[in-house]
């Protein structure tokens, strides 16, 4: 199912060549034209969403550095400095709520960092790997948990994009678009910038499935849709989007964008979650919602219903299987179902197991 390589270097631990080090850094690298280096020879692999949070997220550290009168040069960027970084970001407040911030949002900050070093070192511009090993200084998260919807957000979803309701024709193909994305993501496990990146020969109606080309990590896969997902899509054409464009559905061209916004732009990913929030918020959900957490319902149920795990990992587009391994969590409830059945207590005799309470 998976596309085949197209040979693109990768910038993850262990998988770049390295190069031997250098016993010290070049004082006249600039953090400036390495970082617009980095990104030129990673464009192929990582995509505009992804670099664009990189950008966001080295500025951050750059400010950091400005703060402090560090010279912006690679030489400057040694182990203590990033260790002090660190123990910065694990006391900064949030932006909003209570609290500092979270140890998943400071790996967050930190990994374009990372990938940038780990980039330096296989150039020849540093020495070694400041994150690597048993001595790494990277934030760890500790266990994962995992913002997924459930069977009953499906439901409210699915009355918030519910059209018979609309009150004109426009409402009518927002909700008929608006379905279509939650019908899709539940049904392929889709990523954000994935659904909104589809185009419509993307889609392949008739064969069953959908192309992902402009993956993360690059990873182009085929991921199969359902017959309701091929329904929606088609009425989606028929009746949604040809509203947005004012044109008949078989002038679009197969390079179009499908998923489109009011105004027949392509709709953005806070579009998107925008447009997720309003259903859920119609049909009677309480707070936001985002369609990663479809993706992680997606990841989390086809492994509950036999998926094998590699099969799971091809259509989520995952390059580590420890990813697609985080969804076979259980839930506590389920845990203790299993338990009270399992516990080697059962050895002891019924009288004796009475007399331990």
């Amino acid at each position: 199912m998976a596309f085949p390589s197209n040979g693109l270097p990768n910038l993850r631990a262990g998988a770049i060549e390295r190069n031997p080090g250098v016993a010290s850094v070049d004082p006249r690298l600039t953090l400036a034209e390495l970082w617009t280096e980095f990104l030129d020879a990673s464009a192929s692999i990582i995509n505009g969403v992804t670099a664009g949070i990189y950008d966001y997220d080295w500025g951050r550290f750059r400010a950091w550095l400005e703060e402090r009168g560090i010279n912006p040069v690679l030489a400057a960027i040694t182990k203590q400095v990033l260790v002090d970084y660190i123990a910065e970001l694990n006391t900064r407040p949030k932006a909003k709520g209570r609290g500092t911030l979270s140890r998943h949002s400071v790996q967050h900050y930190v990994r374009p960092i990372r990938t940038f070093l780990r980039w330096c070192v296989g150039e020849g511009y540093y020495p070694a790997d400041p994150f690597a090993g048993p001595r790494g200084i990277m934030p760890h998260l500790g266990p994962r948990i995992l913002k997924t919807a459930t069977a009953d957000d499906l439901p409210i979803l699915l009355a918030g994009t519910d059209d018979s309701r609309a009150r004109n024709s426009l409402e009518r193909a927002t909700r008929i678009r608006d379905r279509l994305i939650v019908i899709l993501a539940t049904d392929t496990g889709l990523r954000t910038g994935e659904v909104c990146r589809l185009t419509i020969g993307d889609v392949h109606i008739d064969e069953g499935y959908v192309a992902i080309y402009d993956a993360k990590w690059d990873n182009q896969r085929i991921v199969p849709i359902s017959p309701e997902t091929r329904a929606a899509v088609r009425r989606y054409l028929r009746r949604g989007r040809v509203v947005f464009t004012r044109r008949d559905a078989d002038a679009a061209s197969p390079d179009e964008p499908l998923i489109l916004g009011r105004l027949a732009e392509p709709l953005n990913e806070n579009g998107l979650y925008q447009a997720l929030c309003r259903a859920y918020a119609r049909g009677g959900g309480k707070g936001r919602f985002g369609l990663h957490r479809l993706r992680h319902f997606f990841g989390t149920e086809v492994q509950r219903r036999g998926m094998l795990l590699g099969i799971a990992r091809e259509l989520m587009g995952h390059d580590d299987i420890k990813t697609t391994n985080a969804y076979t969590h259980v839930t506590v409830e389920e845990a203790k179902q299993a338990h009270a059945k399992a516990t080697p207590l059962h050895a002891l005799s019924p009288a004796r197991r009475r007399k331990l309470a």
